[in-house]
């Protein structure tokens, strides 16, 4: 497969997902909450994970949260990353309940693990913001 030698591969956003990317660009988490039931929904859902109601809205979430899991990659995948080598990507649980992902990114020598408290960021690739995650506390080990 052939690789754009700059920038990076953008998805094809579904329609239901699309407010949660909208929202990136606002510098907003935007997540879904059930109308029935009250229970918070990760990005991009057609019925309530907990009641099975489709009767869902989309809210700003505060935008803080906990490490739930992560990887580093220390090797590129695609000529973008080349130069970011070694990077994080987590799954960040937010204080809400729903988990996302995004990158890490840390002060220099900053030390983060699971149960790290992270609060979210953006940063402009390619003329769109991407939600990132900064490490706002040292290793909870």
């Amino acid at each position: 497969m052939e690789y754009p030698k700059e920038g990076v591969i953008w998805p094809v956003v579904p329609d239901v997902a699309k407010p949660f990317y909208k929202g990136m660009q606002q510098h907003k988490v935007l997540i879904q909450q059930c109308l029935a039931c009250k229970t918070f929904q990760a990005p991009g859902r057609i019925t309530c994970d907990h009641c099975g109601s489709n009767q869902l809205e989309w809210v700003e979430a505060k935008g803080t949260g906990t490490i739930y899991s992560y990887v580093v990659f220390h090797r590129s995948f695609h000529p973008y990353y080349d130069d970011k080598v070694p990077y994080t990507v987590a799954l960040v649980e937010l204080d809400e309940g729903p988990r996302v992902m995004g990158h890490i990114e840390t002060n220099s020598g900053q030390e983060y693990n699971v149960g790290s408290s992270v609060r979210a960021c953006y940063k402009t690739i390619d003329k769109n913001e991407l939600l990132y995650f900064q490490v706002t506390d040292g290793d909870k080990s």
